[in-house]
């Protein structure tokens, strides 16, 4: 049962790096489609242009570009680190001491996209640049369900094996 569990917590790892990864690839090669959702909400463009808050709005191209690419490259990078915990946990699954003391990649992987979907989609674009009130995009749904997927994972994987 507890071998079950285990292989469990290895395929929710790894399914998690391989949406990572994949969102991180597909942004890296359309890059203008990463640069429009970002321009969009730094931009503040779907929001109820109250003038007390739009000083907060980006239209710099660098400072959008560079946002779009701290997204690819935490997507990248923590799929990398997801995929790789997910092996380290599968090498380990036949003993409970061995693959408790794997967890420790997989912990910082999920706690990357983790803090990463809560800072930069609920810190900063839900708050700072108010995407909440753009009811037409469903950038803050999705994020939230990385995040949440994320943070399901991390509890399920922290439990003793």
């Amino acid at each position: 049962m507890k071998v079950n569990n285990r292989i469990g917590k290895v395929a929710m790892v790894a399914a998690l790096g391989v949406l990572m990864f994949l969102a991180g690839m597909n942004n890296a090669l359309s890059p203008h489609g990463t640069y429009a959702p970002v321009e969009m909400a730094v931009g503040m463009q779907g929001t109820f242009g109250d003038p007390m808050v739009m000083w907060r709005a980006i239209e710099s191209p660098a400072i959008i570009w560079l946002g779009a690419i701290v997204i690819i490259l935490t997507e990248l990078v923590s799929g990398v680190i997801l995929l790789y915990a997910a092996y380290k946990l599968w090498s380990a699954r036949s003993s409970a001491s061995e693959f408790n003391a794997a967890k420790s990649t997989a912990v910082t992987g999920l706690s990357i996209v983790a803090c990463f979907y809560l800072i930069a989609f609920g810190v900063i674009c839900q708050e700072w640049f108010m995407l909440w009130q753009d009811r037409e995009v469903g950038t803050l749904q999705e994020a939230f369900r990385t995040f949440a997927t994320a943070m399901l994972i991390l509890v399920w994987v922290n439990t003793d094996d």
